[in-house]
């Protein structure tokens, strides 16, 4: 909608409302849609990150909780990271909302030289980084760390014995 005119004349008043729907409509009320989802949606508490570097690497670490592996997409430019997660229904209720958040890395990687782990709710996103760059992304997938919570502490509480 463009918008609405009202016009009164003595005691008759005319109103008339004026619709513009084509192709730039349909698209706007879309980014319209799209925006005050992504505003009900608990975005700060799904894409709260920490960068850190070392000579060879950059790291990221998200704190998904409620998130599965099978929830999680995470795409890699040389100078970009993106990691979406549909939301998720549990039994109890909403176990984590829709986000869809960007990284702007400190230097490039190499997008093809990218791993992910996902352990404890927090997602480990290592990626090497390169002085050659392409600009395409690539779809990284996410793993299991293969020791179990409760059997890690245990091998902790031998060692310190």
């Amino acid at each position: 909608m463009i918008g609405s005119v009202s016009l009164t004349l003595g005691r008759t008043e005319y109103s008339a409302t004026l619709k513009y729907d084509s192709l730039v409509g349909r698209g706007l009320r879309r980014i319209r849609r799209r925006l005050e989802a992504q505003l009900s949606s608990p975005l700060s508490e799904a894409a709260t990150y920490e960068i850190s570097q070392t000579i060879e690497d950059v790291a990221v670490e998200f704190a998904v909780p409620g998130y599965a592996i099978g929830d999680l997409i995470l795409e890699v430019t040389p100078v970009r990271l993106r990691l979406r997660a549909a939301g998720r229904q549990g039994r109890s209720g909403k176990v984590g909302g829709a986000f869809d958040s960007w990284v702007d890395l400190p230097e490039p990687v190499d997008p093809d030289k990218v791993t992910a782990m996902l352990q404890d709710s927090v997602l480990t996103v290592k990626m090497a980084k390169t002085a050659w760059v392409r600009g395409e992304a690539i779809r990284v997938p996410v793993h299991e760390t293969l020791v179990p919570s409760q059997e890690a502490t245990q091998e902790q509480g031998q060692a310190h014995a």
